[in-house]
């Protein structure tokens, strides 16, 4: 069983509906709309973990990772648990449970240097930082393997994860791709250790 695939959905699902429908000051007005399609950042626990330069200055260096666990809007949601539950479950046949672990946590982390310190960026959450380092990840077990068949996900789940990897990199806007790609990157750094040096 995938347990780090399976049980980092759960618990990204858990705290999405917590942060947008249930954990929300009075005093932030949210609409359906809001809560259901467009999403909001106005919870309490997204106050609490998304990515913030400024605040990681201060000294909340949690945010560097912690940002990876909040998600704003539906489709946002369930394109980062699908993406997850297809990339993660490959990985995870081939790396087990706590190599996944490392490479998702270590290509957030990355991630998370480069928008804050380089990029500067404000407010940033998704886990979608983690999820391009499994797929980084991923691309280097295909190579070792010499297939990308090498995993019990099928074709149909594969095509999804290109068009969600595709799509991520080219039409999300310039802070999300910059995201992605220093996210891959760190995948490609940490993955290479797990993959080829044993």
């Amino acid at each position: 069983m995938p347990i780090f695939t399976v049980s980092f959905c759960a618990i990204i699902f858990i705290i999405y509906i917590l942060d947008n429908f249930l954990i929300i000051p009075k005093s932030q007005a949210v609409t359906l709309k809001e809560k259901l399609l467009t999403g909001h950042n106005k919870g309490y626990i997204n106050h609490a973990l998304h990515l913030s330069e400024k605040k990681i200055k201060k000294g909340q260096v949690w945010r560097l990772v912690s940002s990876a666990l909040l998600h704003v809007g539906t489709l946002h949601i369930c394109s980062n648990i699908t993406a997850t539950l297809i990339v993660g479950y490959a990985v995870e046949s081939q790396l087990g449970t706590l190599k996944t672990l490392c490479c998702y946590v270590v290509s957030a982390f990355i991630s998370g240097l480069y928008m804050a310190f380089v990029y500067k960026l404000h407010e940033g959450e998704g886990a979608s930082t983690g999820i391009y380092g499994l797929i980084a990840v991923f691309v280097l077990l295909a190579v070792k393997n010499g297939t990308i068949f090498f995993s019990p996900v099928p074709v149909l789940a594969l095509i999804v994860l290109a068009i969600y990897t595709i799509g991520g990199m080219l039409f999300m806007g310039k802070a999300t791709a910059w995201e992605h790609i220093s996210g891959f990157a760190g995948g490609l750094l940490v993955g290479a250790i797990f993959v080829f040096i044993k």
